[in-house]
């Protein structure tokens, strides 16, 4: 089932009342006697805090970086293959019980 809606760039009618949080002075309406100042259309302004900067550059610089170590892979698949890796099974429950007590 499909549903067409129409007009949707036009403002919605409201029923008397129904002012969803919008005041008269906000809609332009009766209530506030001016129109909107040039300065009320102004783009908005962010300003990064040091800690944000630099948070962004440590996100810049960890997608920069591979997401596999190519490297350490290969030596992986040798050690297993020539049966030399061995599983520490002590480190390997530890993980889980802690990533269990995460949630």
């Amino acid at each position: 089932m499909s549903i067409e809606i129409k007009n949707l760039s036009q403002p919605q009618a409201r029923g008397a009342g129904d002012s969803r949080g919008t005041s008269e002075s906000a809609r332009g309406g009766k209530g506030s006697g001016q129109a909107p100042s040039p300065a009320d259309n102004t783009a908005d302004k962010i300003t990064l805090t040091g800690a944000a900067k630099r948070l962004s550059d440590l996100e810049q610089t960890a997608a920069s970086q591979p997401q596999v170590d190519e490297q350490r892979v290969a030596e992986l698949r040798q050690a297993i293959q020539d049966g030399s890796y061995q599983v520490n099974a002590q480190a390997v429950a530890e993980g889980l019980m802690k990533s269990e007590t995460l949630f």
